[in-house]
């Protein structure tokens, strides 16, 4: 397994902070860790006219600002994508006319609605040469897709399934491609990252049961910050897919056998991912690139690939694509998507020397977008350059004397970042940190002098090198 967090991130930094709001996050501390501006927006502004899609958009919206231009943003989604290739990417029949006219590799298919009987849509796909794929028109996150269908009761029971558990009236049926199932981010004319995604699965011990197998992998994908909402869910059809193998949740694999649970292998269904940036082929990375190219208006996107030995067929565009993916695999690098998106809106700031140390707090951004009590948050702009950082412990008569409530009206008067808090042992510390090396340096000595009831008697001074939220704060 990777180490979760990269170096650019931490575990305190996105507390609280799942799902598509990750990835919004990320993107904005990306450009406001360069100096870019940084403001968050109620969903109904019409300070742009960007599309917004998906369930709960509060917090996704947002624009940075430099010197001479504002772009906005909505998750991973800028504003040099135009709302016509965003509709576009939301009808995968409509994708899948562009990509053909484009010359890009794509299945086979036809699409059907809930008005279409079973019968004629059953007699359209066996005349073509199977296994199929079954999916919904404007699904998202993998619901509702089947793969693999062999048989026409296949295809009625998975179909039967569909329309019973969402709400999707529109379907394609594609023929089914072997191949490795990836997810290709492209940013203009680059690739920038690309993940392999396998159908969720367990590995025996030769001990413990395959259900005692989810229940252990489940506790690792629960630290993750991409999978910890994208569990191993135990459900029917994971039951049926063990069926068919001859097996069942009370079994004990053998050691190093790996069972697989379900067949398709999007992460919502609680897949494994595996970077694959830098093995990618050259026809690949076309095949990507042309994808985004085929779309009017598409400049950046998460390309869904099918890539066998010789060949490589694009399956879907997501026009608003999730980072995290890439940010977090399981095994593998971790891809800084955040990083090339800012490049190419902000090509000035590529070079700017930034702070990873820094952060802001999001989930309370969240929290507030939640109340329905504001209509805009602007962020304090970032120190731009190396952040330095002291940790001062004081020790002496500085307890109930009023030092915490002192010692923040010292640190913003300074300009520092930073907290001070009381320890059990009846001493205070503080951490404060600057671009300016001297200004913090200099926080000991006015550290000594206190508020006029403290007797300082003694100062301990640490390197800090963990993160360091923006402003001053007096912590509990």
């Amino acid at each position: 397994m990777t180490e979760i967090y990269p170096s650019w991130l931490s575990k305190e930094m996105l507390a609280g902070v799942r799902r598509f709001n990750i990835d919004s996050y990320l993107l904005a501390l990306e450009g406001w860790r360069r100096g870019l501006s940084l403001k968050f927006y109620e969903t109904n502004t019409d300070k742009t006219d960007l599309k917004r899609i998906g369930f709960d958009p509060k917090g996704k919206l947002f624009s940075l600002t430099s010197e001479d231009k504002t772009h906005f943003f909505y998750r991973t989604r800028g504003d040099k994508v135009a709302n016509e290739a965003v509709d576009i990417g939301t009808d995968k029949a409509l994708t899948k006319k562009y990509l053909k006219y484009a010359g890009v590799p794509v299945p086979e298919g036809f699409g059907f609605t809930s008005n279409t009987p079973v019968d004629e849509v059953i007699d359209s796909v066996f005349q073509q040469e199977g296994p199929y794929v079954l999916k919904p028109t404007f699904g998202s996150l993998g619901k509702g897709v089947t793969t693999n269908i062999r048989t026409e009761e296949m295809f009625r029971e998975n179909l039967a399934y569909i329309q019973s558990n969402f709400d999707y009236t529109d379907f394609l049926v594609e023929q089914h491609i072997s191949g490795e199932d990836m997810r290709v981010y492209v940013a203009g004319n680059e690739v920038v990252a690309a993940t392999k995604r396998t159908p969720a699965n367990v590995t025996g011990d030769g001990s413990k049961t395959i259900e005692e197998l989810i229940n252990d992998k489940n506790e690792i994908r629960k630290e993750n910050p991409h999978t910890s909402t994208r569990l191993m869910k135990i459900d029917d059809r994971m039951k049926d897919y063990l069926t068919r193998q001859n097996l069942q949740l009370t079994d004990i694999p053998k050691t190093d056998q790996l069972v697989y649970l379900k067949g398709e292998s999007n992460m919502s269904a609680g897949g494994d991912s595996v970077d694959v940036t830098n093995d990618l082929r050259p026809d690949v990375k076309a095949a990507a690139i042309n994808a985004v190219k085929a779309v009017p208006g598409l400049h950046h996107a998460g390309i869904d690939m099918i890539v066998s030995a010789d060949t490589a067929s694009v399956i879907e565009i997501n026009v608003t694509a999730g980072s995290a993916l890439h940010v977090f695999p399981m095994h593998g690098e971790h891809q800084n998507i955040a990083e090339k998106i800012i490049d190419y809106y902000f090509q000035e700031t590529k070079d700017t020397v930034k702070s990873n140390q820094l952060y802001f707090d999001y989930k309370s951004i969240l929290q507030q977008f939640r109340s329905n009590a504001i209509k805009e948050i602007e962020i304090t702009d970032a120190p731009v350059g190396e952040l330095y950082a002291k940790r001062y412990v004081i020790s002496g008569k500085v307890q109930n004397v009023g030092y915490r409530i002192w010692a923040e009206n010292q640190a913003v008067r300074q300009g520092l970042h930073g907290y001070v808090k009381n320890l059990k042992d009846g001493n205070v510390v503080v951490v404060v940190a600057s671009t300016d090396k001297e200004k913090v340096d200099a926080f000991k000595d006015i550290c000594y002098e206190g508020p006029k009831r403290a007797e300082v008697e003694n100062i301990r001074e640490y390197k800090w090198d963990k993160r360091v939220r923006i402003g001053f704060e007096i912590r509990q």
